[in-house]
């Protein structure tokens, strides 16, 4: 590879420098145009240089599948679903299920039901998946041909679904490969070098079958792996393919709340339901301690108040230390004793404005402990951004502009006291700096990151590991 400098990019405010790469690595800062480069130059004629932005939460190959399926999120019934599903059955591959994604079922004003969808498609499988991932609604078809027992609603939940949606993906496992090179390869458009992949089936065993990928990726493992990991020696860190790397132990522990199955202190609204909890403390704290004797680093689903706190409770009584994926709803008491253990948060804030309506439903007494961000940070939690695409979109702009502005479309702020200024959001989507030794992941701005315009940020230039992955320039 050789060396490249950015030129006349802007840091630090409004300071020119020239930015010397190579090998992967910056290697020098200097005063625009005061050295001799060594290599290929690069004109940023005063675009602000910011660090590269980590997505730290992606289901890499649903992700790239979903954006090859029937998109239903726009649909307020059931309805609406059905009628969207049956548009799009003339364009349906033979042979294979239709599978619609984006279902916010939790929102609307009637339940499914199975014969909607059979109605529709009396002989050709159909999946609808929850835009949450926690949830499916399907018809008669599906269920004989995954020989599952569905009952009149047609709804799977939590570890059923989970295991349905991966045996219909299983179908297309031929091309769920080349689509997930194909999607990363567009991710340098939004400043994007590395995701971490949280996705349901042996993503490290995945990656080291696949192209090595144009970004950083970080793999993660799930509790049935561990057997595969501990035969890999596959602790936090070890390389797998290229950019790919082994990431985090990832243990889910409870649902959702769009699916109403995160598990809360009290019950859903009208109900005796706290939720579901996935993984009993005694097990969730053995799990702790295999995936730490093998050297992988832990990351724990928790979004309902109660599994944040047993979530916690299993890294006190291990003294094990790692992060929360989501803590969506968290007690005062339970925030303080997260910064207390030393425990991260990984969030999502765009999930906060795609669910406003669901905690206004579902959490409303309890909404001042949903979706925090800055009490997350004036408690002393690390935190790192990302999306869980496809619940979101990949696009680590829109996390940074729900965490600022704490709203979209025109809606008034959500409990705008929990916003943090632009500059923190960009350090919590990054990784890196811009300095001497780091990586030469690096991002450059068509515009300054305003709030306003922080959704539609334009990236002219992103460049991975010293290469350039996308340029406009």
């Amino acid at each position: 590879m050789c060396p490249v400098r950015l030129e006349r990019a802007r840091i630090d405010g409004d300071r020119l420098v020239d930015v010397d790469v190579d090998d992967g690595v910056v290697t020098r800062l200097s005063p625009a145009r005061s050295t001799v480069p060594a290599g290929d130059v690069v004109d940023l004629d005063g675009r602000r240089l910011i660090p590269g932005l980590w997505d730290e939460h992606v289901h890499v190959r649903t992700w790239a599948v979903s954006t090859r399926r029937i998109d239903v999120r726009p649909a307020t019934s059931p309805e609406e679903v059905a009628a969207i599903v049956r548009a799009g059955l003339p364009h349906a591959d033979p042979g294979l299920p239709v599978v619609a994604v984006g279902m916010r079922d939790g929102l609307w004003g009637s339940a499914p039901s199975r014969l909607l969808l059979d109605e529709i498609a009396d002989d050709v499988p159909v999946m609808v998946i929850s835009s949450d991932l926690h949830s499916s609604w399907s018809n008669a078809a599906l269920g004989r041909l995954l020989s599952i027992d569905l009952d009149h609603t047609g709804m799977l939940r939590e570890a059923a679904s989970f295991a349905a949606a991966t045996r219909v993906e299983g179908l297309i496992a031929d091309r769920a490969d080349g689509w997930v090179g194909e999607a990363l390869a567009d991710v340098g458009r939004r400043g994007v070098v590395g995701v971490v992949d949280l996705d349901f089936d042996d993503a490290v065993g995945a990656w080291g079958r696949r192209a090595a990928p144009p970004v950083r990726v970080d793999a993660g493992v799930y509790p049935r792996d561990l057997d595969a990991a501990e035969a890999r020696g596959a602790a936090t860190g070890v390389p797998v393919n290229g950019l790919v790397r082994v990431g985090p132990l990832k243990v889910i522990t409870d649902g959702s709340l769009g699916t109403r199955t995160a598990y809360c202190h009290a019950p859903y609204p009208g109900t005796m339901d706290r939720g579901t909890l996935e993984v009993p403390p005694e097990e969730l704290a053995e799990l702790l301690r295999r995936g730490a004797a093998l050297g992988l680093a832990p990351a724990i689903h928790a979004i309902g108040d109660a599994a944040n706190a047993l979530a916690l409770d299993a890294f006190a009584c291990t003294g094990i230390r790692g992060r929360i994926e989501h803590a969506q709803l968290l007690t005062e008491q339970d925030l303080a004793r997260m910064a207390a253990l030393g425990i991260g948060a990984s969030i999502q804030p765009e999930h906060m404005l795609d669910d406003r309506g669901l905690v206004a439903r579902f959490w409303g007494d309890r909404a001042a402990d949903a979706f925090r961000v800055g009490s997350l940070l004036a408690a002393g939690v690390d935190v790192v951004f990302g999306s869980d695409a496809p619940v979101t979109p990949l696009d680590p702009w829109l996390a940074i502009s729900a965490a600022v502005t704490r709203t979209r479309d025109g809606a008034p702020p959500w409990q705008p006291w929990e916003a943090v200024d632009v500059e923190t959001a960009l350090r919590l989507s990054a990784r890196s700096r811009i300095a001497v030794g780091e990586p030469a992941d690096l991002a450059a701005l068509g515009e300054d990151p305003e709030p306003h315009r922080l959704r539609t940020m334009p990236v002219d230039l992103t460049m991975v590991a010293g290469r350039i992955t996308h340029s406009t320039l």
